[in-house]
């Protein structure tokens, strides 16, 4: 039998315990949600750009949704390049510095038309400085064997001052099979070896282990990729290994990630990675290594992993409001644009109100090294 006491002592102890348990859960009532919680500065709805398109009976050339993917700035600053999952078209749309120098938001056609108006599985775009190209990743494209997938890059340049700005100058596999269509490469990164003198594209996978079976929420992976040809011209991106993302990152799935554009353009530098399940974002440092696969992430001094926003309407919500985050990439050291996909039919009404957009975010505190 409890004594009276005893008995107290317990209810105190389950108290604490579901208390923490509650503040763990409900990043809302973590006493450092402002350290943690990045800082809103600006959304853009992406069909708001093309209003007067509607206006003018031209809406036939736009996609019904937005179902935004990845987004990459321009290298002068004065665009952002956004992919969609359900349209070949990519967006140009203009930073606050591009539109000081009279810039209009645009769709880009892709070079064979007739695909704008078919899903592209884009879930990825990157840039490569050294030869000024872009790269398109489709998430998973089929294969001839049943219940294999593998993801396909398309090379592109982009120039503003062309009637037909994309231009396709390459389309290679990627030699790297899936077990679902749904769950393949979810951000894509370019990024020069200083020792190898290669560029490689890094690849992120949505799911923990790069598995959709997988049910771990601590095994992020990224892919290293190298551009290879055989001798009758055929193309390929091969895998030069992988490397993981630090344990202590407990995401669900990962849907995008961006790498800080260094003064240098050397490494060690900051790289962002973010889970759209969880509606966090994490960032740390990469850095080259000499061995395959040639790089590598690790914790900064101070690790956080920062929470998007939430609902709190009612003092005891704490909803998720920024449910579909698919695309990152840095607008300087402290401040990041974010894209947004199409709400899914089986989410909460709420998540509508920030799908399809384009969101800008300061992170509440600079950077350690």
């Amino acid at each position: 039998m409890f004594s009276k006491g005893s008995f107290q002592l317990a209810i105190l102890v389950f108290i604490l315990v579901n208390d923490k348990t509650t503040t763990a859960q409900n990043p809302c009532k973590n006493a450092n949600y402002q350290d943690t919680t990045l800082k809103l500065l600006k959304d853009q709805a992406i069909g708001h750009s093309f209003l007067d398109l509607t206006s003018y009976g031209q809406d036939e050339i736009l996609p019904n949704r937005f179902e935004a993917s990845d987004v990459v700035l321009s290298p002068d600053g004065h665009y952002m390049y956004v992919v969609f999952d359900n349209t070949y078209q990519i967006g140009a749309f203009c930073t606050p510095l591009g539109r000081l120098s009279n810039c209009t938001d645009q769709l880009f056609s892709w070079p064979n038309a007739s695909l704008n108006g078919q899903d592209s599985s884009f879930e990825g775009i990157a840039y490569e400085p050294v030869n000024r190209r872009y790269f398109v990743v489709q998430e998973t494209v089929p294969t001839n064997a049943k219940g294999i997938f593998r993801s396909n890059i398309f090379e592109l340049s982009i120039a503003m001052n062309r009637a037909q700005p994309l231009q396709q100058v390459d389309s290679c596999v990627v030699s790297w099979t899936f077990g679902s269509k749904n769950k393949g490469f979810e951000g894509l990164e370019a990024v020069y070896h200083q020792r190898t003198g290669q560029t490689y594209l890094l690849a992120l996978c949505e799911a923990n282990k790069c598995d959709h079976k997988s049910n771990s929420t601590n095994d992020g992976r990224i892919v290293v990729l190298e551009k290879k040809r055989t001798a009758n011209g055929v193309c390929s991106w091969e895998p030069m290994g992988t490397f993981d993302l630090p344990s202590s990152v407990r995401f669900s799935d990962y849907s995008a990630m961006s790498i800080y554009p260094s003064k240098t353009k050397q490494l060690p530098t900051y790289i962002a990675v973010v889970s759209q399940t969880n509606s966090q974002l994490w960032i740390g440092r990469i850095d080259e290594i000499d061995e395959r696969p040639y790089f590598d992430v690790s914790k900064l001094k101070t690790s956080v992993v920062y929470d998007f926003p939430r609902s709190t309407e009612t003092a005891s919500g704490c909803q998720i409001k920024y449910c579909n985050v698919e695309g990152v990439a840095w607008q300087g050291k402290n401040q990041l644009v974010l894209v947004s996909d199409k709400a899914k039919d089986d989410q909460d009404i709420h998540c509508i109100e920030k799908d399809q957009s384009i969101h800008y975010f300061a992170l509440p505190d600079y950077l350690s090294k």
